[in-house]
Parts: C-alpha cells; structure tokens; sequence
C-alpha cells in the first residue's frame, strides 16, 4: 500500500477512508468522557457540582496543554513529521492511563488517572490539522460524511453493546481459575487497543511532506505566540465562530446519561438503545439529508437553524416531563426524543468542521488549532461547572422531580438560554463577514498573503 501523504491537491478516498480510522478511535474517547465517565464518578460522588468539575477535567487541559502542542506543531520538524509525533505521543500515555481507570478503587485514584489521562489525551491535540492537511479543501465536505458516518458505526457498538451491558459481569474460566470481567472495565479497555491500532495506522501508513511555509524548528517565545495564536481579529472570529456548537450544548452531555437513568428511572441498557435508535437514523438518514443540505444551504443559516431546533425540542421535553408526564414516560417517548433530537445534533456537527477549516490556510491549521483548543476547553470548562452549579441550585429552589435526588431535567432550560447566546454570537459573525473582517482564507491561500502584506 502506498502511504498516505500530506499536501496533495486530491486524493484518493481510500486515503480519507484510512484517515477516519485514527478518528473513530478519537471519538471514541470522547465517548468516554461523557457516559461512561459519568457512571464511573457516579460511584464515587453525588454532588452533580463536584460531577460536574471533574467531569470537566478533560476539557481544561484543552487551553493548557493542547494550545501549545498545536502551536508547536507548525513549528518543529522531526522524521515522523511534525504533527504525529504529538499523536503517537499522547495516545500512547492516554491507553495506559486508561486502562486503569475501571480499576481504580477511590474517588482520589479514579481523579488522578483523569488528570494523566486527559493531559495526554491534549498532547495529541493536533489530529484535525492533519486530517484536513491529507484532506485538500475541495474533499473536506464529502471527508466530513465519510467521518461521521464511521462515528456513526462506532457509536452504534459504543451505545448499544458496551454501555447497554456496562453493569454486566462476564465470567471466564482460564487453566482451572474463574475470571470476574465488568462491562465498565471492557469499555475502557477497548478504548486502549482502539488507541494503538491508531497508533498504527499513524506510524506504518502515514507520511507527512513538509508544507510550502513551514516554519522549523523555532524557539517557543510566549509574546510570539500570544501574537500568532490571538493577534489578528480574524482569528477570534474563527475562535467564536469554533464555539457556537459548544456554547449552544450547554454542557447537557454530562447529566443526560443520569437524568435518563436516575431521574427517570431507565436502566443502562435502555439508555444505550435509545442512544442507538438516533444513531441509526443518523448514519442512514440524518447524515446524508445534512451532507445534501450543506452544499445548498449557506452553512451559517443551517447551523442556526439547527440550534434553535434543537433547544426548542429540549424545552418542550421539559415542560412534557414536568407538566404532563410527571416524570414518568414510556421508553418510546424516549426513543422519539432521541431520534429527533439527533437529527439536529447530526446536522449541527457535520457542519461546524468544514465551515470553521473554510477560514483557515493550511499553513496555520496547528498556530489557529491552538486557539481553537483554548476555546474547546474554556468553553466547556465554564459551561459544564455552570452546569452543575444550574442543576444543584434549581433542585434547591424546585425541589427533586421524579426518581433520584436532583433535577437533572432543567439542564435544558440552561440549554435554551444558551442557545440564544449561540445566535447571538452567529449574528455577530454574519456582521463580521459581510464587513471583510471573516474572510475564507482556507480556500484561496493567497488571500492571507494579501491580508498579511
């Protein structure tokens, strides 16, 4: 097989197919850091504020670790490259960390491998440069498809086999000694070896070109890069414009799994077939109808109106749940929830990726990716405590509904307003665009030589 190069005008897309696999085992992680490591707390706190700051660990590191292994990478060059060897490197340290976190016995071990774990996972930060610079501009909205459609397929396994069966305890008999394995522990484990197959493929299929501009081997100076990383208004606008879908979600991804199974009473199991009805419906539905979507309608106009649908669903679910079905509904009503929720949320993320990159020339994908990682972790650092600060103080005022102790369900009310703040925020940037202050750098790269001179 001939490797996988960088910086070619078109490639193959057998070339992007091999690229998605170092990607489903990126989401795959993500996955973890959601579900999974919310019922992995769950055993160890209860307090939705101290879930919530923990929880929130993995994205605090995105704004200190992650901008400057972004930044560095268009700075150095070694034989592997200069972004691999950031992945290789931290992908490595996080299937390590990770493999013991089912195993950990406290609060403080189960907090410490996190730290470890999460730290690494943001020294690999500089995935999307390289994927978009395999990927040449023209490819990257069909690229975007093939992606989600192969996280599509992952999360159907992910929600409907490994968290439906988290609480399970499979018994092996090996030379005559029984052998207890959980569902948690397989979950995570599995993470590990989709980690080094990344590894793999990154290693013995991958080679990176030195790019026309690159800029080697130079001195990391602070003032330096706080100018490259934040000097120049066109770049914030990136930032906010990489925020938009992170603020519209409000942090919800961490209390939804126990608002499901506390508050409403549903088993793990019937979590993850719910999860996976909209997963299915996605991968054959959802993703192709956005993908049609996104080549005729301006991004922007869809993206907007993706989050108002979606934050309006969640705040008739409320008031459903809370006025009429008082707490108590059939599995169906939330497989109908799921599916329709998804179709939005599927819409919403196969655009944000290519229309973030469209304002971004190849040559500064690692010094832009480093203030996009700062804006990946403040951003959900804020809204997730916010979060759990909302939930506990609401339960307060209101009191618990339903099962459990907590109202998880007025996450959505949060959701709501900060969906406004999104629209606000795409309001700003249409401005800002029609001014020529947001221009399309990533798809005339000489533009930013005529922004520059």
């Amino acid at each position: 097989m001939r490797k996988i190069e960088t910086h070619h005008p078109r490639v193959p897309w057998s070339w992007v197919t091999w690229m998605t696999l170092p990607w489903i085992s990126f989401f795959y992680i993500e996955n973890i850091s959601s579900v999974p490591l919310t019922f992995t707390l769950r055993k160890f706190i209860d307090n939705p504020g101290l879930i919530a700051f923990v929880g929130s660990l993995n994205v605090a590191f995105n704004f200190i670790v992650g901008m400057v292994t972004s930044y560095m990478s268009d700075r150095i060059w070694t034989p592997l490259g200069r972004r691999r060897p950031f992945l290789i490197a931290g992908w490595a340290g996080l299937a390590l960390a990770l493999f013991f976190v089912p195993l950990a016995e406290n609060v403080w071990t189960l907090v410490a491998l996190i730290v470890i774990y999460q730290f690494c996972a943001d020294i690999a930060k500089p995935l999307e440069p390289l994927f978009n610079e395999v990927v040449p501009p023209a490819q990257r909205g069909r690229a975007a498809t093939i992606r989600s459609v192969g996280q599509s397929l992952m999360n159907i396994v992910f929600l409907a086999v490994l968290v439906a069966q988290f609480d399970r305890l499979y018994h092996f008999e090996f030379f005559n000694r029984s052998t207890t394995l959980s569902g948690e522990a397989l979950l995570y484990w599995i993470g590990c070896a989709a980690l080094l197959a990344a590894i793999a493929v990154l290693f013995f299929f991958v080679r990176e070109t030195p790019p026309p501009a690159t800029v080697a081997k130079e001195p990391f100076v602070f003032r330096r890069f706080f100018h490259d990383v934040f000097g120049q208004r066109q770049w914030w606008n990136v930032y906010l414009l990489y925020s938009v879908p992170i603020v519209s979600g409000a942090g919800i991804g961490l209390f939804d799994p126990l608002l499901r199974t506390e508050q409403l009473g549903f088993a793990k199991s019937q979590y993850g077939w719910a999860a996976t009805a909209g997963t299915v419906l996605n991968l054959i539905l959802f993703i192709p109808a956005a993908g049609f979507l996104t080549d005729r309608v301006p991004r922007l106009v869809l993206l907007r109106f993706s989050i108002i649908a979606r934050a309006l669903l969640g705040l008739a679910f409320f008031i459903y749940l809370r006025f009429a079905a008082h707490y108590s509904i059939p599995f169906v009503t939330l497989i109908v929830f799921d599916v329709s929720a998804s179709a939005f949320s599927a819409c919403i993320a196969l655009v944000w990726g290519p229309l973030v990159y469209d304002y971004i020339p190849s040559e500064r994908f690692g010094t832009v990716s480093a203030g996009l990682s700062f804006v990946s972790g403040i951003a959900p650092f804020v809204l997730t405590n916010l979060a759990g600060v909302w939930v506990g103080g609401f339960t307060s005022l209101f009191g618990p509904q339903g099962r459990g102790t907590h109202d998880y369900s007025s996450i959505y009310i949060l959701q709501l307003l900060a969906a406004g703040a999104a629209l606000a925020l795409i309001g700003y940037l249409r401005r800002e665009e029609r001014a020529g202050r947001l221009v399309r750098l990533g798809a005339d790269a000489s533009l930013m030589n005529k922004e520059e001179g």
